[in-house]
């Protein structure tokens, strides 16, 4: 990945999407933004507990930051499935973001004020969403979970997933490569594919319970992972036990390689796979991370979307 920046707002692109000349997107920092601590500086959810005015600011620097400051923006209710959400022309009317307002008014000095317009719908519970449609960004907001960024170049297709441990463990982005095949005939070895940053093994720590939810030998209550993904996601889970001197030994899981193996599982070629490597968790000083910061933190987003050429 490399760093960009736009005014004080810096945000992390994958290199191999750089050779697409219709594709922006950015995968921002906690840099460049309006909220105050514990939300310092550019959280995008106001549902961690932050000051809507400063959310609505923050966004938009993020759109401002791509030049896509007129596109709406799809989001999604993470829930941490395996659910894959389609956008299309025939269901744009139902698609709303998660800002509950009808209007808002981002008045600027010695320029004309900015008017961003919603209107009241209920949001999608999903965590991934794809789609052809232009002219509007997905956009999902995490903070140690994985952003998962997706792209066919031949069919013209767009994706994004949500992959925290439990949709990791669902095989979400198992889910959302079958979807982009299914509806709009992708081919994997098309797709490319970007891991963003999230927490990574070092800090990563779980219990026996998760690891028996990847090894098949203990299915959640609700939304059990899909029969189809079972035996995939068992075999793409990484886990490691680290032994500290004096402590007793810790079970870590590896979320990277986990979604790496599951999109190669799925049929997409290694070469167009790109792996951030950034532990939020370790650079709190860059990225918001819910398990370093006790919870108490904001979400960074991460934005694709088709550029007007």
């Amino acid at each position: 990945m490399i760093e960009q920046q736009h005014g004080d707002v810096r945000y992390m692109q994958f290199t191999h999407y750089l050779q697409f000349p219709e594709l922006t997107h950015g995968i921002f920092t906690r840099l460049g933004g309006f909220s105050k601590t514990p939300y310092h500086s550019l959280n995008a959810s106001f549902s961690s507990g932050d000051i809507l005015d400063s959310v609505i600011r923050n966004r938009y620097l993020t759109l401002q930051a791509l030049h896509i400051q007129t596109y709406p923006c799809a989001t999604l209710w993470q829930v941490h499935g395996a659910d894959v959400a389609t956008l299309d022309a025939a269901t744009w009317d139902d698609w709303r973001t998660d800002w509950p307002y009808r209007s808002y008014r981002i008045e600027q000095e010695g320029a004309q004020d900015i008017t961003l317009q919603w209107t009241f719908k209920p949001l999608r519970k999903a965590d991934a969403i794809i789609t052809k449609a232009r002219n509007v960004a997905l956009a999902l907001s995490v903070a140690d979970c994985l952003p998962v960024l997706f792209y066919d170049p031949v069919q013209s297709v767009l994706g994004m997933a949500h992959a925290g441990w439990r949709g990791s463990a669902r095989g979400v982005v198992l889910a959302t490569v079958h979807a982009m095949s299914e509806q709009f005939s992708c081919l994997p070895h098309n797709i490319y594919a970007g891991i963003g940053p999230s927490i990574g093994l070092c800090c990563y720590e779980v219990s026996e319970d998760v690891q028996q939810l990847f090894h098949g030998k203990a299915q959640f209550d609700e939304m059990p992972t899909s029969v189809q993904y079972r035996n995939l996601v068992r075999e793409s889970a990484v886990f490691s036990t680290e032994q500290r001197a004096g402590h007793s030994a810790k079970l870590h899981l590896d979320l990277w390689q986990t979604n790496w193996n599951q999109l190669l599982m799925a049929g997409l070629l290694p070469e167009h796979i790109e792996l951030s490597e950034i532990c939020t968790s370790c650079n709190t000083d860059r990225f918001f991370s819910h398990r370093a910061e006790h919870g108490k933190t904001g979400r960074f987003p991460a934005i694709l979307a088709f550029r007007t050429l």
